[in-house]
This record gives C-alpha cells, sequence and structure tokens, in this order.
C-alpha cells in the first residue's frame, strides 16, 4: 500500500529491522514514509502500510532516518554521502550519541543537516503506546530552527523530546540503560524465574528483565564497551555489591557467635 497524499512530507528510513519497522508504524499517519533494507522486505513493509524502495531513491529524500545496528552506521555513511540532497536533515536512533554524531559529522558532507536522535523505548518498552515516552535530540550541525521543528514534531507524537549534547546523553545512558540492563543480564543469567510469594519490587524487577530478555548480544555489548562512561559505572557498582556483601557477611558471623 503506498501513501497516496502527495502533499504530506516524505521521509526515508534506512534499515527495515525490529526498530525501523517500529518508527515507520508511528510516522506513517503522519508522513509519507518510504524504506530500504538490504533484504528485500516488500512484503513487510506491505503489511503496515509503507513504501518499500530502494537505496538510491531513499537517498533523494530530504529527511532520511538512519535505522541501522551501529556496527554498520560507518558503512551506509560511505555509501550515502556523495549521493545527499543538499540541505538534506539527515537524523540517526544510535544509542550511543558520541558515537554516531562523531561519526556522522566526519563522514557526511557539509551541506546537510544533521541531528542525533535516540528514542528511549523500544518495540517492548512501548508495545502499548509511545505516548510519554522519552527521545533525546543531539544537535550535530542542524539550524536552530530545524531543532525547533524535529522537537515540535515529536511532542505531536505524545513524546517529551529532551535536547542535550552527545556527551551528557552518553553520561546518563552509562547509568539508566548500560547499569540497568547489566543488572538485568546478571539477574537473567541467574536464571531468576516469577515466583508466587513476589513482593511489587521483585515483579518489576523481573518486567525488566522480561523486556531485556529480548536484546541481541550485540546490542547488550555495544552499550556496555562503546559507551565510554560505561565501564566506571559498572566497576562501582560491582564495587559496591561486594562491600555490601562483606559487611552483612560480618553481620552474621558476629550472630552466630
Amino acid at each position: 500500500m503506498k501513501n497516496k497524499d502527495k502533499t504530506r512530507k516524505e521521509v526515508g528510513i534506512i534499515g527495515f529491522g525490529n526498530f525501523g519497522r517500529f518508527i515507520a508504524k508511528h510516522l506513517k499517519d503522519k508522513l509519507g514514509v518510504c524504506v530500504t533494507d538490504v533484504a528485500d522486505k516488500r512484503k513487510e513493509a506491505e503489511e503496515i502500510g509503507v513504501t518499500f524502495t530502494s537505496l538510491e531513491n531513499i537517498v533523494k529524500k530530504k529527511i532520511i532516518i538512519l535505522a541501522v545496528p551501529m556496527k554498520n552506521l560507518k558503512g551506509i555513511l560511505e555509501r550515502i554521502k556523495n549521493k545527499l540532497q543538499p540541505e538534506a536533515l539527515i537524523l540517526d536512533v544510535c544509542s550511543l550519541k558520541m558515537f554516531s554524531c562523531k561519526l556522522m559529522k566526519e563522514t557526511l558532507p557539509e551541506n546537510v543537516e544533521i541531528i542525533g536522535t535516540h528514542p528511549l523505548f523500544g518495540p517492548q518498552s512501548a508495545s502499548n503506546s509511545i505516548k510519554g515516552m522519552k527521545v533525546a535530540l543531539c544537535n550535530v550541525n542542524a539550524r536552530q530552527e530545524t531543532l525547533e521543528k524535529i522537537k515540535r514534531f515529536c511532542e505531536s507524537l505524545g513524546l517529551k523530546a529532551i535536547v542535550t549534547t552527545p556527551e551528557e546523553h552518553d553520561k546518563q545512558m552509562a547509568v539508566s540503560q548500560a547499569l540497568t540492563h547489566f543488572i538485568g543480564q546478571t539477574a537473567k543469567h541467574m536464571g531468576l524465574k516469577r515466583v508466587e510469594l513476589s513482593t511489587k519490587t521483585f515483579d518489576d524487577l523481573m518486567s525488566i528483565i522480561d523486556i531485556i530478555k529480548n536484546d541481541t548480544p550485540a546490542l547488550f555489548e555495544n552499550m556496555q564497551t562503546m559507551n565510554p562512561f560505561a565501564k566506571k559505572i559498572r566497576e562501582k557498582f560491582i564495587e559496591e555489591s561486594m562491600k555490601l556483601d562483606r559487611s552483612l557477611n560480618k553481620k552474621i558471623r558476629r550472630k552466630i557467635k
């Protein structure tokens, strides 16, 4: 099913995996959406009412969203850098902004605008609705007017748009994302299961594990190893956990005596 309203602005999405498909579903009612992928996903695109096309057609669009895995970002930037329209707006959705914003700035021509974005939700955490969810916006070289337009558009979708810097974003992600997923993956590897006599806190922990268990190994590895602030936070958590464990063991020994 192709978008019939030719007066609507069009956006091209490069990458039609789980997240690219998720984005397309939420944009198609407001924009004309065209998507592409290394695999032929024409049928999947038709099922949600967007147009599957070639990369050559996508690069002609004035607004392009890069929804590819971080490991593939450099390769796709190299492929499109000399084919983009002047003053095109390029956005990415990588979860680490220092990495992606630096790469886009270094690779793409100066005559395009670049904004790094990170939707702080996904197909699992926002399966019912994206309203009230947060999205980070990192301006690389876009005009202030363009940044404000993107911010207002995000807000029109019901999102809370937060303008920040790539460095501040990654610092906060080391806590809210890397540490959370580290704790969740640890609990998952422990084989924790839901129990009948559960507290609300335990149910909340299991809900986190239910979301995290769908992470690919590559996603988890990237958020832990490519965020320059994650290692320090992770080590601090382990250190404090060991201190707490030693303190409790001392109290146990005293009570035994």
